[in-house]
């Protein structure tokens, strides 16, 4: 019985990312008293689940396997995320040039998933057609 509410609840977070990233933002943004910090919490938690969006979608869209695709792009786009903060700054902390890239690839991963969701909605309308 939880075990199977707990893949419900996976499959709607993978299925509508940015739907649960929005009530993920609203409730911790409630839980910590500060938006701000609600957000950025939420953002955290919302890589995974644009970036299991993004492969479970190109599975449907091209029938294959892409997952360590989807890996790489992530590791590149933090890679050349921190080496721009250490060029931009002296001395920067690891932890927080982790965090940092780790909040880009978010806002690279959102608009993925929605490309690829408006490119899933036009595959099935024109296949219905």
């Amino acid at each position: 019985m939880i075990g199977e509410w707990f893949i419900n609840l996976a499959a709607f977070a993978v299925s509508l990312p940015l739907l649960t990233f929005l009530i993920l933002a609203a409730v911790l943004s409630a839980v910590t008293g500060n938006v701000k910090r609600g957000m950025l919490y939420a953002a955290d938690a919302a890589v995974v689940l644009f970036a299991l969006s993004i492969y479970f979608k190109l599975l449907v869209l091209s029938d294959t396997a892409v997952y360590g695709g989807i890996f790489l792009f992530l590791l590149l786009v933090m890679f050349a995320a921190l080496i721009y903060l250490i060029r931009s700054s002296s001395s920067v902390p690891l932890s927080k040039a982790f965090k940092k890239c780790w909040r880009f690839s978010f806002l690279i991963l959102l608009p993925l998933s929605t490309i690829l969701a408006v490119l899933g909605a036009v595959k099935g309308v024109l296949e219905y057609i």
